[in-house]
């Protein structure tokens, strides 16, 4: 550290953690606490995952309250999408923090209370999630603050969008803060805080984390465990965050804690007992708190993003079937209090659901591929300056997705729609800001429905009674789905991932209760609505057919308050069965045999002789189907299996089909060896089928 000024900022944080750096973003706050007037400031605080901006908010937000401040944190996962979701989660959040102080029966009211003697600090993590509010923040919340004696506070990854730097009134008030990696001081000053290292171990971190905050503070931590070992088990981990390492950070005894917390969110004491059907001790809890790789908040515990993404890797390669029982033993404990709990909270609790039956919509990806592990940003509405860019989305999508006489009135409804209703276009943007992905919905009612009928008027007619759609703006509960469209040239993505991406998230709009009701003509698409419990039926006429391909009205409907319902229902297709596995054909399955297994296998070349198999298995029609859907399975598309059962099942049924020679040499296996682990991985992959 450079000076004494800087040397101040070193202090504790968040149940016995360790801050450090950061002295110049401490600074700006200390200059707006310190200034007799602290006019209404915002705080961007920006940068990739793990770059500490969340421990930044901590504590900022520790300072503040230190100098007499009411200080607010709120995450952005929980705010909801519209105001008054938002509000009711403020009102809760500042009733909190204030309980027994002036004892306010209105914590809102404390807005307006606020002064420069009265200082309020409002810090909003995740703030990107907030992407369908941000209009709404700027000009009407922002607006109505007052001018003196507020600072608030927005953490994201994304920078700020150009709305808040070109602003009239709130560019002025705008600090950017981007943070960057620890300098070379920083990084040992926090080696120097965080334990005894050996000397020799710290330079070794000090050279190969880069200073990247999170990779420091785990490697750090893996080192002082473990000082005993030689380095060199442990320095090439300390190069990436890894599942391996995180695990053995871990207390044993609180692995099955990390477990839950890999599957959910954020989950409290009570929650984690609940899933784990024993006692977690507060003892327990506070260790998980005070971990590296775990953050706390009002709502409970929290994985770091990157960390819960390895973790959830590693656990589904491990043990695919207690990960799943896992999944279903959480939704229902959560499927109830959906069904209780109030606006703010259930959005909370659906995201949970969503993310836990994301796997099971894995079944037929041509159209949307739900299976990729992204730090994607959430989704944003579209901005002004966002049309060309997403007419060129539009044009390449009217290319492949419908006749050359229907693709005239697209640009038009899609200019239209952008003025009236800019909120029914959301969008993805790559790492530069510019967008690669658009999806768009429309809430029918008697204003919108006017627009759609004079683009759309075949599939109104098919989708909606006259009533619907004349139904009134406030009382509608209907969302009709016009279109996906994303970019084929985006690296590290299938066009079918950034479908499936947005399609995941525009889920979430059905826990709310609401229907959502499209015409579709593509075979892949409503293959995938089908499988996720979409209904289907034939479309009155073949005034929406494409060239050879028969429309047909897709919806799901759950504005009865079956959103749980239809969640158990993909974790548990059978359910609704009586748990008796159906194929297509209607004949009750048996389990498959390792010698039935191998007989199938052998066939893998020839989709033909597949056919009569693939009734045994649920959701396949034919051996074409079969053949797909075990080469998802062997080659890792279709999670389910060990990376090691997949090379070798697909070196001895596939690559080297008919020479068991070739395929153990593959896998770097004597015959004898190969033949024990094939058995094997047969039986576990008769299991999953």
């Amino acid at each position: 550290m450079e000076n004494s000024s800087e040397i101040q900022y070193d202090s504790h944080y968040g149940h016995g953690k360790r801050f450090v750096g950061r002295a110049k973003e401490l600074m700006v706050l200390d200059r707006w606490l310190n200034n007799p007037e602290a006019p209404l400031t915002i705080f961007s605080v920006t940068g990739m995952g793990g770059i500490g901006k969340s421990s930044l908010l901590s504590e900022m937000l520790s300072v503040a309250r230190n100098h007499g401040a009411t200080a607010i944190w709120m995450d952005g996962r929980s705010c909801g999408s519209t105001p008054s979701v938002f509000l009711e989660y403020l009102s809760s959040t500042l009733g909190l923090e204030t309980m027994g102080s002036d004892g306010h029966t209105r914590p809102l009211s404390l807005l307006s209370e606020t002064s420069v003697k009265r200082r309020l600090v409002l810090a909003v993590d995740n703030y990107e999630e907030l992407a369908l509010l941000e209009s709404w923040f700027m000009e009407v919340f922002v607006s109505k603050l007052p001018l003196y004696g507020v600072l608030i506070i927005l953490a994201s990854r994304p920078e700020p969008a150009s709305a808040w730097r070109t602003h009239p009134r709130l560019r002025q008030r705008l600090v950017q803060m981007p943070l960057q990696h620890f300098t070379g001081e920083e990084v040992s000053e926090y080696i120097a805080v965080a334990g005894s290292l050996n000397r020799s171990i710290a330079g070794t971190i000090a050279r190969m984390t880069d200073g990247h905050p999170l990779g420091l503070a785990l490697a750090v931590e893996a080192a002082d465990q473990r000082r005993n070992i030689p380095i060199s088990d442990w320095t090439e981990l300390s190069q990436m965050i890894s599942a391996r390492l995180l695990l053995e950070l871990t207390l044993p005894r609180l692995h099955p804690m990390v477990e839950v917390l890999t599957l959910l969110e954020t989950a409290n004491q009570e929650l984690l007992a609940s899933v784990l059907q024993t006692e977690v001790t507060l003892e327990e809890y506070n260790v998980l708190r005070r971990m590296s790789f775990i953050r706390s908040g009002p709502n409970g515990l929290a994985l770091h993003d990157m960390a819960r993404l390895h973790l959830l890797r590693d656990f589904r390669q491990r043990e695919p079937q207690r990960l799943q029982a896992m999944r279903v033993r959480i939704a229902g404990l959560l499927k109830p209090l959906h069904e209780q709990a109030g606006p703010h909270e259930r959005r909370q609790i659906t995201r949970k659901m969503l993310l836990l039956c994301q796997e099971s919509m894995l079944q037929h990806r041509k159209y949307a591929d739900v299976s990729a592990d992204s730090l994607f940003s959430p989704l944003e509405v579209m901005r002004s300056e966002d049309l060309p860019a997403l007419h060129k989305l539009l044009q390449q999508w009217c290319e492949y997705s419908v006749e050359p006489w229907q693709a005239p009135s697209y640009p038009a409804f899609l200019d239209e729609l952008a003025q009236r209703y800019p909120e029914g276009i959301v969008l993805m943007r790559d790492k530069e800001g510019d967008p690669i992905a658009m999806f768009i919905t429309v809430l029918v009612h008697r204003e919108s429905s006017g627009m759609l009928s004079k683009y759309f008027p075949a599939e109104m007619q098919e989708c909606f009674t006259p009533e619907e759609l004349d139904c009134d703006p406030d009382q509608t509960d209907t969302h009709f789905a016009v279109l996906a469209a994303a970019r084929d040239d985006v690296p590290g993505y299938k066009r079918e991932e950034l479908v499936g991406y947005m399609s995941l998230d525009r889920l979430s709009l059905l826990g709310e209760g609401a229907r959502v009701i499209l015409v579709a003509t593509n075979p892949y698409l409503k293959l995938f609505l089908q499988s996720i419990g979409f209904r289907s039926k034939r479309a009155r006429t073949r005034l929406c057919d494409l060239y050879a391909d028969q429309a047909d009205v897709l919806d799901l409907d759950l504005r009865s308050g079956q959103f749980g319902d239809w969640v158990m229902s993909l974790l548990i297709p059978d359910a609704k069965n009586g748990g008796l596995q159906q194929g297509t054909s209607g004949v009750s399955q048996v389990p498959w045999s390792e010698q039935d297994l191998r007989k199938m296998l052998t066939h893998l070349h020839s989709p033909g002789e597949l056919h009569e198999s693939a009734g045994r298995v649920n959701g396949m029609t034919d051996g074409i189907h079969l053949q797909s859907h075990i080469l998802d399975l062997l080659e890792g598309r279709v999670h389910g299996i060990s990376q090691q059962d997949q090379k070798l099942l697909y070196a001895a049924y596939w690559t080297y089909a008919g020479n068991p020679t070739a395929a153990a040499q593959a896998c770097s296996m004597s015959r004898a060896t190969f033949y024990r682990h094939l058995r094997a991985a047969l039986i576990r992959l008769a299991r999953v089928l």
